[in-house]
């Protein structure tokens, strides 16, 4: 029946789940600047959890996906896995000079104002192991099966 709600708790799955619950800092009284900081402690968490895997961080907008994104390239690197030549080739598909720019670095995004050419070159790039780190919004979790070693849910408030 389409009124029904079925709940899977961690039985089902065929990979055992850790789950971290990391916290960082105080928000104290301004929520919206406490949130906007939240990306200086995302290189710090990869480097602890990923073990050198790939990562998914999800983000609430397609601007804080394209902003933590050009933030990781500076901040994280984690080329020891990945193949440059296939980081160069992904590059020179992708339509726009920032998903170039980060996909050189093995770091992407992915969301809803996307280009669907650029969405499916992303996911590709990620599920061959060519890409760290991919920062995206909930759409990526709609219908998008994606091998990660590591979920960062980055913030738990979205303003809108």
């Amino acid at each position: 029946e389409s009124g029904e709600a079925f709940a899977f708790d961690i039985s089902y799955r065929p990979v055992p789940l850790k789950t971290h619950v990391v916290a960082c800092g105080f928000a104290g009284t301004n929520r919206y600047m406490f949130d906007k900081n939240l990306d200086k402690h995302v290189p710090q968490l990869l480097r602890r959890f990923s073990s050198g895997r790939p990562a998914i961080v999800f983000c609430h907008s397609k601007k804080d996906t394209m902003q933590l994104a050009e933030e990781l390239t500076k901040s994280y690197s984690n080329f020891s896995r990945l193949d440059t030549s296939a980081l160069m080739n992904f590059s020179y598909k992708a339509s726009t000079a920032s998903l170039q720019g980060c996909l050189r670095k093995g770091i992407a995004y992915h969301h809803a104002g996307l280009d669907a050419d650029d969405r499916k070159l992303v996911e590709e790039a990620f599920s061959s192991g060519n890409i760290a780190c991919l920062c995206a919004t909930s759409t990526l979790a709609m219908g998008v099966n994606l091998p990660s070693h590591l979920v960062i849910i980055k913030g738990t408030s979205a303003y809108r």
